[in-house]
């Protein structure tokens, strides 16, 4: 297996957690840091429904590993 493979399948795997990093930094850190013109750039009237997809996107991944084709079956 070459290290892209191995690299991938980390995505997968961990794709929960990688999504709520990189939403922790752009809606937690970056305003605490001076930057709120994050979310200037989305307009106020479509920031509850960015939001509310944020949670979507996270509800329908999982809270634990993904299961990758290559796994075998319990």
């Amino acid at each position: 297996m070459t290290w892209m493979n191995e690299l991938w399948e980390a995505v997968v795997r961990f794709r929960t957690w990688l999504f709520n990093g990189v939403g922790f930094v752009l809606l937690a850190l970056l305003p605490l840091l001076g930057a709120p013109e994050i979310m200037a750039v989305i307009p106020p009237d479509l920031q509850k429904y960015i939001i509310a997809a944020a949670f979507i996107i996270n509800i329908w991944m999982r809270p634990r590993p993904a299961v990758v084709k290559k796994d075998l079956e319990p």
